[in-house]
């Protein structure tokens, strides 16, 4: 399949309002929900800042505004990027229960409609697992980036162990992957990526300084969270946190 078949596919997924509706409750109310998830993620996140002067962020395939929150939250000046305006409309829905500021734009993340060295700090958390061409995706974040800026990547790596797997698995009530939308996330080159494969591919875009944050406060959060809801299905397997920053 063609790059743009594979979007248009995922596309139709991400609109579903189905799954729309689980990314709310798995992650803002879910996640973050959970007060003590909510303080380690927004610790990491602000130590990944450090005292670097952030005025502006953009987070990119933000989905319902789940690190987008964050940044906004701290008084950023917050842009939220994502290709499914249905999930954007979630996003705005829960930027005004929380009484947040944050400008949502409908675009593709390979391909962001926004204007180079604009900001002073982009993000992303488990997106570049679903695009086509996810070396391209960073590059381009890059220029969106003024020198010295800031990029905070978050993803998971998942568990080897089926156990763990089935703990956490709790897909989308409503919908169902079918044999065209596995056979399109087959195809894609990021589909089972480490924080060091990421790694490199930042390397390769010329950021500098890139560190990988210490997790063990989100992970025991998970941990006491898992305890006290083990229905909810905690996610079990290794998150990391990797920032670079564009050379002045």
């Amino acid at each position: 399949m063609q790059a743009d078949e594979l979007k248009q596919i995922f596309r139709e997924g991400w609109t579903n309002s189905s799954v729309v509706q689980h990314r709310v409750e798995r992650f803002i109310e879910g996640e973050f929900g959970f007060e003590p998830s909510f303080q380690a993620w927004q610790s990491i996140l602000k130590h990944a800042i450090g005292d670097c002067n952030v005025a502006s962020a953009v987070d990119m395939g933000t989905g319902p505004g789940t690190i987008a929150q964050f940044w906004a939250a701290m008084g950023i000046e917050t842009t939220g990027v994502d290709f499914s305006a249905t999930m954007l409309a979630a996003a705005q829905e829960v930027a005004k229960k929380k009484g947040l500021v944050i400008n949502f734009v409908e675009g593709d993340a390979e391909q962001p409609p926004l204007e180079e060295g604009s900001f002073d700090l982009l993000s992303s958390r488990a997106v570049l697992f679903t695009l086509p061409h996810p070396g391209y995706a960073v590059a381009r974040w890059v220029r969106l980036l003024r020198p010295g800026g800031l990029m905070v990547l978050i993803g998971e790596i998942p568990p080897d162990d089926p156990a763990k797997q089935k703990r956490a698995f709790r897909p989308a009530q409503g919908w169902k992957p079918d044999d065209t939308y596995r056979e399109a996330m087959s195809q894609l080159p990021f589909r089972e990526h480490t924080d060091q494969m990421l790694r490199v591919v930042m390397e390769a875009a010329g950021l500098i300084e890139i560190k990988n944050l210490q997790m063990e406060e989100v992970i025991s959060a998970r941990e006491a969270h898992d305890r006290l809801d083990p229905e909810y299905g905690v996610l079990q397997g290794n998150p990391y946190v990797l920032v670079g920053r564009r050379p002045d």
